[in-house]
This record gives structure tokens, sequence and C-alpha cells, in this order.
């Protein structure tokens, strides 16, 4: 992803790290480095939203702002007086999506930053004797180490929660050495006493309001949505650009585009991708139609793309930390798009989370391990216990909260990891990023959430017009909790069976009706497979991957998650 960096290790050997950004061969983007003594600091991002994003320098200080603010400070200059002011606590209130980092001359203390969700990537490296060293992305600061001579090893608890799960937990990475910073948080690096220090300032457990009615709770909800899609749509007229919303067969884009049409913004366009037959392409056609000034739609037509240079256009993009098949899709499809006339790409990302998808009665989550990840399920569920850690990580989540479970993991280390490729292309955000919004709906009963009956609680109560058209995934319109229910039930278990008997399914990118279809993606999956399974030094690993290849699962997700974690271990390891 586009993004920042610092290099504040001893003797060090790198510059123009810039170069190794993904994104640096692109147009339109800004590349720059500062040096500081031996050190540097440096950014490789999108050349937009100039007010927002920046890398600045005075007598005092080097400071670095990559993402979107929401009018939390107006320039770099602004950004450093309040700072002075206010010190840690003005960047635990900064409103947007964003990471950066400010560094003062006199005290020799760099401050590294992200967003109230991480939405933007930081990775850091640091030990006493050898320094500190951050990156946005993860292939950038492994080369810098690697340059540097210092010593990676694996983490084999991420390698396997990969290879199980399609994605890594918490703060780890494939390298032992490198961590993810964790949602929220600034790390505090000081180069004299070369002492690392952490500050976590939000949290997204939150205490329940048993008092509150849902007459109450839906008024609020219209509130914060009003309020969250507002700044979100404004952003785009600062930089007197269009409008662009992703727009699918889902209910969460439909409502932040819809809901901006009300509003009174105007000249919409709309992009979706897809399998041309799919619910997803019919029924965003139909609204765009009906709603949108303009509409694009990329045609799936089949699953070659999947195949198609997988390290540099999805393992390199994405660090190589989730199941790189959803990735794919999405880098597919953006790299064919121009986003110069746009401001923002509009979304309605983990609008369902936040209105309840993962919410949960009496979910004990220690019985359902086989399940809690982007595989779907694991089928070597004794291959489990060798994450020596996850039953610590879970043990958060045993009081039955699979709620904040999906946030911290599923969300965090899952969904908004692959989604993150577009930053390399435009700024991707979304009203439900929105933590004044998540942190209320945290608060409410779970049976206000469960099956998401107060979100269309909501939309019928004060945007009725949006629930007139066709929901995906019920294969009706959702205006009754009885149709939400059965017809979510009804489509759930004829595309289960149509998927079970490899018949064609409803899908935007119906991935095992491809592979079964068409050879060459099998193949080249094999090929890849048989050629760096030899790089693996560990036997018990490399014997544990062989299995958890050979025997398929839905949409051959395990050929593709084990593809994955070969090809990111020779990315980090830099293996030839």
């Amino acid at each position: 992803m586009a993004g920042i960096y610092g290099i504040l290790l001893n003797n060090n050997h790198s510059q123009k790290v810039y170069d190794s950004f993904f994104n640096s061969k692109f147009v339109n983007i800004d590349k720059s480095e500062i040096k500081f003594s031996d050190f540097l600091f440096g950014r490789s991002v999108l050349s937009k939203f100039k007010d927002d994003r920046f890398l600045f320098e005075n007598e005092n200080f080097i400071l670095c702002f990559e993402g979107i603010n929401y009018n939390s400070f107006s320039s770099a200059e602004d950004f450093i007086e309040k700072f002075l002011k206010s010190g840690l606590d003005f960047i635990s209130n900064i409103e947007g999506v964003f990471s950066g980092f400010i560094f003062s001359k006199q005290s020799e203390v760099v401050h590294v930053f992200n967003d109230s969700l991480g939405t933007k990537n930081v990775f850091y490296f640091y030990d006493s004797k050898l320094g500190f060293a951050f990156s946005s992305e993860m292939h950038v600061l492994s080369k810098v180490l690697r340059e540097n001579n210092i010593g990676l090893n694996y983490n084999t608890d991420a390698i396997y929660s990969l290879a199980l799960y399609g994605q890594v937990f918490d703060d780890q990475t494939l390298v032992n050495e490198i961590k993810r910073l964790n949602y929220g948080t600034i790390i505090s690096f000081d180069l004299k006493s070369k002492v690392l220090h952490k500050q976590k300032y939000y949290h997204l457990e939150k205490p329940i309001n048993y008092d509150i009615s849902h007459n109450e709770a839906i008024s609020e909800i219209d509130r914060l949505m009003i309020k969250s899609v507002k700044r979100e749509w404004k952003k785009d007229l600062t930089e007197n650009k269009g409008h662009l919303t992703l727009i699918s067969g889902g209910m969460d884009s439909r409502v932040n585009a819809l809901l901006a049409f009300e509003l009174g913004f105007n000249k919409i366009n709309s992009y979706t991708y897809g399998s041309p037959t799919s619910s997803d392409v019919r029924i965003s056609n139909i609204i765009a139609k009906d709603n949108f000034y303009a509409h694009t739609q990329l045609n799936l037509n089949n699953g070659l793309y999947l195949v198609d240079n997988i390290m540099e256009n999805y393992i390199i993009p994405s660090d190589g930390l989730s199941l790189y098949t959803p990735i794919a899709t999405m880098q597919n499809s953006f790299k064919r798009m121009n986003f110069s006339d746009y401001g923002v790409l509009h979304s309605g990302q983990i609008g369902d989370v936040v209105f309840g998808s993962f919410v949960r009665e009496n979910y004990e989550i220690f019985k359902n391990k086989d399940k809690i990840g982007l595989t779907g399920n694991v089928k070597h569920t004794h291959l489990i216990e060798k994450i020596k850690g996850l039953d610590n990580i879970l043990e958060r989540y045993q009081d039955k909260n699979y709620e904040l479970y999906s946030y911290e993991q599923r969300q965090i280390n899952g969904t908004l990891t692959g989604d993150r490729i577009a930053s390399n292309y435009v700024d991707h955000i979304s009203p439900f990023y929105n933590t004044e919004l998540i942190d209320f709906m945290l608060t409410l009963p779970t049976s206000f959430k469960l099956n998401q009956d107060i979100y269309f609680k909501w939309l019928e109560a004060y945007h009725p017009n949006i629930l007139k058209y066709e929901w995906e995934k019920i294969g009706l319109k959702p205006t009754s909790s009885l149709k939400r229910r059965y017809g979510g039930i009804i489509k759930k278990y004829v595309n289960g069976g149509k998927k079970y008997f490899n018949l064609p399914y409803d899908s935007m990118n119906p991935i095992s009706n491809w592979a079964s279809h068409d050879d060459e993606i099998l193949k080249t999956l094999d090929a890849i497979f048989d050629g760096h399974i030899h790089f693996i030094s560990n036997k018990e690993l490399k014997e544990d991957l062989k299995l958890i290849y050979k025997d398929d699962i839905f949409e051959f997700r395990n050929k593709f998650t084990i593809i994955t974690v070969l090809l990111s271990l020779k990315l980090h390891f830099g293996y030839n």
C-alpha cells in the first residue's frame, strides 16, 4: 500500500527507500525522503489531497501525515502547533483514515501513529541495540532489514494462522522480528535512550446501555450516519473532483451512496465488478440506472486473473498477509480504472459488521475454532494446536463476544488487509469507519443487533426508498423481517447445494466454477507449489503445508492460501 517509512537503524545502509514501494513507478505519486544524521524519513503516496498528506520539515520537526483528515488540522504548521499544545492527545483525537509520524529534532523522539481502526498499515522493527525502523509496506521493511544484515526468522504461529485461517492475528506477521502496529496506537522511539513505548488510545470494547429504547437508538443512528456520509462526500468537493462509489448487490454500499444522493450530492458515478451473470452485477445496474450519473461495469468472465503474475500483482501489494483471492479481485479491477477525475472512492466497507452481522447469542468461540477465519473452515483441525498463542488470543472473546473478535481479528487483520491495496490508486473510505458510530453501536444490547434488525428498522423509519431494491443476500427486497430471515435461509441452502454439486452458483466471483472449468488455474497453482515448497527449511512445517494444500476445501481456498504463504515467505525472506 502507499505510505510512509522511517529508518533509524545503527549504521543504516539503505537509501531511496521509496523506490521499493509497490506504487513507486505509478504516475501521480509523490516520492520524497529526508535525511537526519544517518537516519531516513520518507514516503511514496498519492499526489492528491495535499492539504491532508504531506512530508514537512522545519528547524524543529520532521512531520509526515498520510491519508484523509476530517478538519482536525489545516496544514503541517497547524498540526505542529496543535501537537505542541496538546501532545499525543491531539493525535489520538484526529478523525479520518491515516497513518503518520512526527520527529522532534531536539528530543530525538519519533512518534508513529495510525487511525482508530488501523485502516493504514504500519509495520515496525525494534531492537534496543540495533535501532528502530517502520514502513507502511512490510516487504519494504523486510528488505531494509536484510540490506542491513539483520537476521530474520519464521514466526511459525503466524505462518500456521495464515495457512489455516487465511489471516494472521493481533500484531503478528510471518517474520518474527517485524510487528504490525495495532489499531488506535502510537509508538514512540527515543533515539538517545533506545527505548520504545506504546500508547493505545482507542479500544473497541464498550459497556452495554440496557436503558436505551429502539426509537432512541434508530434516531441516534440516523444522526450519526448522516453526519458521517456528509463529511465523507464533502471531501470530493474540497478537491473539485467528481464522486465515485462502489456499488454491489449488498446493502452497505447502496446505503452510503443512496444516502448521499438523498442529501443532495449529485452526479454520482458508480463502479461495479464481477461475473456478468451474478445478481451482484444485475442489482448494481438497476440501482445505478435509477440514481446515478454514470455507471462503469467490469465483467469478470473467468478466473484467469487469479493466477496472473501472483507475486507482482497480489502478494507484493498486500504483503501476503491474508488469503490473496479477494485481494486479486480488487487489484485486478482497480488497476483498470482511471481515478484521476474523482476525489475519494466511497464504499460500504464493514457496514454489516457495525450493524450486527457478527452478533451471536451464546457463541462459544473455542468450540468454533475451525470456523473463525477467512477460509471458512479448517479441515485439519489438529494443526490448529500448532498456533501456540491462539488460545490466549481467543480467551479475550470467551465471554461470547464474537462481535469484538470480528472487529479486532477478521476485519482489521483480514478484510482491511486486502482493502489497503486500494491506497495505491485512490483514497478508499466508508461512513462505517466513523468511530463515533461504531462506539454507539457497540453499546446497544445484543437483541437489537441480531440479524442486523436495528439496521433495517432504521432504514424503514427514515430511508425506506433504500429498501426498494433487491438484496443479493436474500434474493428479495428486504422490506420485512420475514423476507430477510427466510429469504436468506433459502438462498443459502440453494446456493450451497449448487456449490456442493459443482453447479453454477450465484457469486460476483464464482471461483469454484472457474477453477473447475479451466485447468490452467489449478495447474498454475500446482506449478508454483512444486517450485516453492522446497524453500521451507522446517521439515514439520513443510509436511503440514503439503497436507493442507492437497486436501481441498470450498473454492480451493486451501490451495490459494498455501500459495499465499509460500510466496509471502519468498518475498520477506528474499529466497531466490
